[in-house]
């Protein structure tokens, strides 16, 4: 994101609640009182908008990245003089789904005779998680190759993931495949199987950096919608177009069709590439054009 904002010649200052819903509502309290131009706002625990809803409305032009409001909500904040320009969002049934549908191609391998799935959810309630879950139920619907033998709630937390696995594993010699919400969801579940060795077909979504190359599958790319959403800034910025709820599919598969632009997020080259191109080509942001646009650079 801070490589965009260079490129794009916005000055950009980033603050972290760390899914601290006390801490994020003193950070929108302080960058309010600063003044922006305009505020990016994560919404992990749900706590902006009753709190957006509870102070005063102010000139700041919000955009809601990854986890937006609903539609009652967005009327709400605007009904209140809230003046709200978008909504950027990943799209997680398309993550949920793909990430499925890789674990199954890869779990038929098993001359297992019967392939059960255990499914573990990032939690129950946040709409991420829940459009996850649906990707992965979507799947399933049509293709019977496998079979969900439970669906547990591992409150976004590896431990919890590691405990629930291991239980599940010595309970079921049938289980041939793990789906994860997350990266480190899926990292509880295979230490768990590694101790208990047990050979499963686990997978995650995230792109972590130390944890996606043990998996056998992760689903990623999300965390370039930072970068995405100041392009689009800009060009609101330009042109006064509302942004409006915007639903980007950008997740792909971790392989080594996009392994340069994986290390490139999780080292510094990404901040040489022309951000500016997608201003007025957003439908050019995608893991395939900007995997191409880092190689035609190191070609350079």
């Amino acid at each position: 994101m801070q490589a965009s904002a260079n490129n794009l010649n916005i000055e950009l200052k980033i603050s972290y609640a760390e899914r601290n819903h006390i801490l994020m509502k003193q950070l929108i309290s302080q960058a309010l009182s600063n003044q922006p131009d305009y505020l990016i706002v994560v919404d992990e625990k749900s706590s902006v908008i009753p709190y957006l809803l509870s102070i005063p409305a102010s000139n700041v032009k919000i955009i809601f990245l990854l986890n937006g409001p609903s539609k009652e909500a967005e009327l709400a904040l605007a009904n209140a003089g809230h003046q709200i320009i978008g909504t950027i969002e990943p799209n997680n049934f398309q993550a949920g789904f793909k990430l499925m549908h890789q674990l199954a191609r890869k779990s038929m391998k098993s001359t297992a005779p019967s392939k059960h799935l255990l499914a573990l959810l990032g939690d129950v309630a946040t709409a991420a998680a829940l459009d996850r879950q649906k990707g992965m139920l979507a799947y399933l619907e049509h293709n019977k190759e496998i079979e969900l033998i439970a669906e547990e709630n591992s409150q976004w937390s590896q431990q919890e993931a590691y405990r629930i696995t291991a239980a599940w594993l010595r309970r079921d010699p049938s289980i041939t495949t793990i789906w994860a919400a997350n990266d480190p969801i899926a990292m509880g579940a295979l230490k768990a199987a590694n101790e208990l060795q047990r050979k499963v077909v686990v997978g995650g979504i995230n792109w972590d950096k130390n944890i996606a190359p043990q998996l056998d599958v992760s689903i990623g790319g999300h965390v370039l919608l930072g970068a995405y959403t100041l392009t689009r800034l800009a060009h609101y910025h330009q042109f006064q177009n509302y942004i409006g709820h915007l639903k980007v599919s950008i997740f792909e598969q971790l392989d080594t069709s996009n392994l340069l632009l994986f290390n490139a997020i999780h080292g510094n080259f990404i901040g040489q590439l022309e951000f500016s191109r997608y201003i007025n080509e957003p439908e050019q942001f995608t893991i395939r054009g900007i995997n191409n646009s880092i190689k035609q650079k190191k070609q350079q």
